[in-house]
């Protein structure tokens, strides 16, 4: 286990009083697609609901592309690169992060991620997220009712991420800063 991040889910943990502990082992989560990422797939780790709505944490793997620009006006996001490389955007700043990285953005704080996969492998890249406080977990469940139906329904993509507090931006201009050129491990 990552030690930054045992010691942050740990002091976030203390905040969460009174609530039992939660357990999730690996493996043991359904996987969940969603839009606007059609090649992704997200699980839940821990659900808000099992935080008293401090947090929550799923994992997200990637083949291609990633959440387009973007802004959260209610939470705060953090990353941790499982296996990986990707190109953030934040703030208007582009920067490169592989695995074991961690990048944190607060809410209202613009922001994007890229995926390249050159070579249209199947193996994802894979990021744990974590959301302060939740609410980002019931987001991707309703998405993923709009995915199983109708891919193409924008105006309810739109009123769902307002209703969570995400406002899209406009697309990136990509900088080439040869984020894919190193060997994730």
């Amino acid at each position: 286990m990552h030690i930054v991040f045992v010691l942050l889910f740990c002091t976030v943990i203390g905040i969460v009083s009174g609530k039992s502990i939660t357990i999730t082992k690996k493996n043991s989560s359904a996987s969940i697609h969603t839009l606007p990422f059609p090649n992704s797939v997200f699980q839940h780790k821990i659900r808000g609901r099992e935080t008293n709505g401090t947090f929550v944490v799923f994992e997200a793997a990637y083949l291609n592309e990633g959440p387009g620009y973007h802004l959260h006006m209610k939470d705060d996001e953090l990353f941790y690169i499982i296996d990986g490389n990707v190109q953030f955007i934040v703030n208007g700043s582009q920067f490169c992060a592989s695995s074991g990285d961690y990048v944190y953005v607060p809410r209202f704080v613009s922001q994007g991620i890229r995926v390249y996969n050159p070579t249209n492998s199947t193996k994802p890249v894979k990021i744990q997220i974590m959301l302060f406080p939740s609410g980002l977990d019931n987001f991707l469940d309703e998405i993923a009712l709009i995915y199983n139906e109708d891919r193409t329904n924008s105006t309810a993509i739109n009123i769902i991420s307002q209703k969570y507090g995400i406002i899209d931006l406009e697309p990136v201009q990509w900088k080439d800063l040869h984020c894919f050129e190193k060997t994730s491990t």
